[in-house]
């Protein structure tokens, strides 16, 4: 039997993926990112593990409230704060459901667009996933992944620090394996994924692909952000880091660092993140730096023949 993924929410809550990736898409770079997916007002979009509905969110911002889009994940926590963010923030035009990326909750030719983001490379079985997205696109419509790629990490200015930092995102890393991934029958896993993307978009049946990319990055003392946006965002940071103490623990003890690692390591953070919250000014002097790379595959769903 198959494992049902259904409790990605014990790894990453939803807060966590909504201050994590905050300053992920650049306003700048979404006229092209739309441009590619081919997003306009009237289509209807489907975006399956959606979290926290982060991802969910920056497509209906470009349907301008008009479309539809359908969030879907198979944990239901997420799925209830994904509605509970989506209507704080006045989207009107967003519906979540709980289910699965192998067999999504909607008929066959129901979308203009079908797109995961950041979720084949955490699940086994992707080219299933791909053909069940396939599924649910319309004939004509799209289907995409956006994965992340090697390449990019983040920076601390002090060392001590950027070295435990390394060293926890690491030990996380294998906790993740451990706790997650161990768990799945991952005899059909396929490695580094976005390199094989196109492959497998083609083995589908998909048609026209191309293949975008992206780099995410994100620098503290960038003079174009506003000094108390970042404060309140640290501020956010700091909160999240001490709420997730004990599962942070946890999971750097599986994955290989010792207590007094994780002890130096948090207090570290906490004193950092600290300074700059009650002295903002020195903001503008601190060279924190994180660059993420994500590849943006897409097919259409062609006539059968």
């Amino acid at each position: 039997m198959v494992k049902i993924l259904n409790d990605w929410g014990k790894h990453q809550t939803a807060e966590e993926m909504e201050i994590g990736r905050k300053y992920e898409y650049d306003p700048s770079f979404l006229p092209f990112l739309y441009k590619w997916l081919n997003l306009k007002p009237s289509v209807t979009a489907v975006d399956v593990g959606c979290g926290s509905g982060y991802f969910t969110r920056i497509l209906a911002r470009d349907l301008k409230g008009e479309g539809k889009i359908v969030g879907v994940d198979p944990d239901k926590t997420l799925i209830l704060e994904a509605e509970e963010i989506a209507q704080r923030e006045g989207f009107s035009n967003i519906e979540f459901k709980v289910g699965g990326i192998y067999k999504i909750p909607l008929p066959d030719n129901y979308a203009d667009l079908v797109v995961c983001h950041i979720v084949l490379c955490n699940i086994p079985r992707q080219f299933d996933a791909i053909l069940e997205m396939k599924r649910v696109a319309r004939t004509g419509g799209k289907v995409v992944a956006i994965e992340p790629a090697r390449g990019g990490g983040t920076y601390y200015p002090d060392k001590r620090l950027n070295e435990l930092y390394k060293r926890f995102r690491r030990a996380f890393g294998t906790a993740l394996d451990k706790e997650w991934r161990q768990k799945l029958e991952m005899s059909s896993y396929i490695e580094n994924i976005y390199l094989k993307l196109p492959q497998l978009f083609l083995k589908a049946g998909l048609t026209n692909i191309t293949l975008n990319g992206y780099l995410s990055t994100f620098l503290l003392c960038d003079a174009r952000r506003n000094t108390k946006e970042i404060q309140r965002h640290l501020k956010a940071r700091l909160d999240l880091w001490q709420k997730l103490k004990k599962r942070n623990r946890e999971c750097a003890l599986i994955g290989g660092m010792n207590e007094e690692e994780f002890k130096e390591l948090f207090q570290r953070y906490v004193d950092y993140l600290g300074s700059l919250v009650n002295n903002p000014e020195k903001i503008r002097q601190t060279a924190e730096m994180e660059i993420v790379s994500r590849v943006i595959v897409c097919g259409n769903k062609g006539t059968k023949t």
